[in-house]
């Protein structure tokens, strides 16, 4: 992974922490961080609050305010199950992957939110670099038990499509419907991570919130706000050269204010502030394939399947979760039954993408000290997923299971975009603005923030200190990028591809379709 070179943001250590915080946010990045500040005892006095629509409405007096909390549906942080894997080109990642995930093991595991299933990561034709170079970091990484026994990390080299297939359990001879190579979807090389897996993405967000409603009981400690900010409030004073982010304005017209402002945002970022070249919202596709019981059961010990050259990746159903309602997307029923096959369908299968993802550019206008600019960022859509996109997770289930499989033809239940906050680099951007006072920046998370949720608030407080090490450079302030986003190398697919074209195009499709139909009839 290469580094733009950062600019010149070298602050003296803090002196002492702020009286009033303000966490802009409760996504991975916003709780992570304040579940860090209120286990501190450096901010014993300080007050934070935290601010998002999404946050827990403690007035309705029920003995768990966490079944409140349902973060937006659109964002990366929030699903049935996400990636958990120390399987980095880049080492500094890779440690800090595996660090967290000794917390995975034993925290998650017994709240039954982490399934470590083992991942299989391949490449086609291209992305077999990230491919070697994240296989060298784990081979060797020493994996902790529950016990704190070391045993070395189970990692097994995959040379040929039919290692793949062997690893996955599928039958060694399958031609891929849809003229497409089986090399490219199923990828020609790659290596497996036993010691790899997945969480429960909202399982694992409301643990996060509940060590923060830990708190609650104390208001000099915390004010949670279920509110949606505007915009900044800035303020000079006579005697600094930098205007200052005072606190926010809320959509009601009412105000918080504090010492200092974090901004966890996420793929909102762009909408409330000019990072133009350094952070945008780019939206990835996924979707739901009903199984029944019996195809839960056979699929359950296979691994996840991420293919870095298409960018797709699958993860099994876990048998001890219900499925369904382990997602707000899945939520609506528990178990549905299709008559036509006379089947019950109680857990679904997750096809994906990691990709460079759709663009969605939307002119805004942003607040600044002097005045409001207008910009055109690419935000967060509430766009279905494109008919083309479905297409092609379709092709990735068709290079998997075979004709024969009701798998490889049966219709989604559901699907969605997630959206990702994407830096150029994939490096996140963790570091006090340079421009304004008082206002620390904590987005960027590229499609990689969550499997650090155990460790990333610490991290995070760390720079806040001006303490970060290494971290403080790799996520702090760049200079403005341009040129295309490659991001750290482990995303697939094509880049700059707009949201609005791909529904175009799913629109000709749709139409085509109909009128092959039409003139069968």
């Amino acid at each position: 992974m290469s580094h733009p070179p950062v600019s010149d943001t070298t602050h003296q250590p803090q002196s002492k922490p702020p009286s009033a915080i303000l966490i802009v946010g409760a996504g991975v990045f916003g709780l992570s961080t304040a579940a860090a500040i209120l286990s501190s005892s450096l901010y014993a006095q300080t007050h934070l609050t935290i601010v998002d629509p999404a946050l827990p409405n403690l007035d309705q007096g029920k003995n768990d305010e966490t079944l409140q909390y349902s973060p937006s549906a659109q964002t990366a942080s929030i699903d049935s199950s996400r990636i958990i894997r120390p399987d980095y080109a880049n080492p500094a990642y890779s440690n800090l992957a595996a660090e967290a995930q000794e917390a995975w093991r034993s925290r998650y595991t017994r709240e039954g939110v982490y399934h470590e299933s083992g991942l299989a990561v391949v490449a086609g034709s291209k992305g077999s670099e990230y491919v070697e170079a994240a296989c060298r970091n784990v081979q060797d990484q020493p994996r902790k038990t529950e016990d704190r026994l070391e045993e070395p990390t189970h990692v097994e080299r995959l040379d040929t499509p039919q290692d793949i297939r062997a690893i996955l359990c599928l039958p060694p001879n399958h031609s891929p419907r849809l003229g497409q190579p089986e090399s490219e979807h199923l990828g020609r090389t790659g290596y497996i991570n036993r010691s790899s897996g997945w969480a429960n993405a909202e399982g694992a967000m409301r643990i996060e919130m509940r060590r923060i409603l830990e708190h609650r009981q104390d208001p000099a400690r915390l004010t949670l706000r279920r509110a949606k900010v505007d915009r900044f409030i800035f303020s000079r004073a006579d005697n600094k050269s930098k205007p200052s982010v005072t606190g926010v304005y809320l959509t009601d017209s009412s105000c918080l204010k504090a010492d200092l402002i974090i901004l966890a945002t996420g793929a909102w970022t762009p909408s409330l502030l000019d990072l133009t070249g350094r952070v945008q919202s780019t939206a990835q596709c996924l979707a739901y394939l009903p199984l029944t019981t019996s195809e839960a059961d056979s699929l359950s010990a296979m691994p996840v399947l991420l293919n870095l050259s298409t960018g797709c990746f699958v993860i099994p159903p876990a048998l001890n979760t219900a499925s369904p309602s382990a997602s707000p997307i899945l939520r609506s029923s528990t178990a549905t039954y299709e008559e036509e096959e006379d089947a019950y369908y109680t857990h679904h299968l997750k096809v994906a993408g990691h990709c460079h993802g759709y663009l969605s550019p939307r002119p805004i206008t942003v607040a600044t000290p002097s005045s409001k600019i207008r910009l055109c960022p690419s935000l967060p859509s509430s766009s279905p997923v494109p008919p083309p996109a479905l297409e092609g997770l379709r092709e990735f289930l068709c290079s998997i299971f075979p004709s024969s499989s009701p798998l490889s033809s049966r219709l989604f239940s559901s699907s969605r975009l997630c959206h990702y906050t994407d830096t150029p680099t994939g490096d996140f951007l963790i570091t006090y603005h340079p421009e304004y006072e008082n206002l620390f920046l904590c987005t960027g998370g590229s499609g990689h923030g969550f499997k650090f949720l155990p460790v990333l608030g610490r991290e995070v407080l760390k720079i806040l200190e001006r303490r970060g090490g290494e971290w403080q450079r790799l996520w702090g302030w760049k200079d403005q990028h341009v040129g295309e986003w490659k991001g750290d190398g482990s995303r697939g697919g094509e880049m700059g591809e707009l949201l609005e074209n791909a529904m175009k195009e799913g629109g000709e499709m749709e139409r085509e379709m109909e009128r092959e139909k039409q003139s069968k009839l």
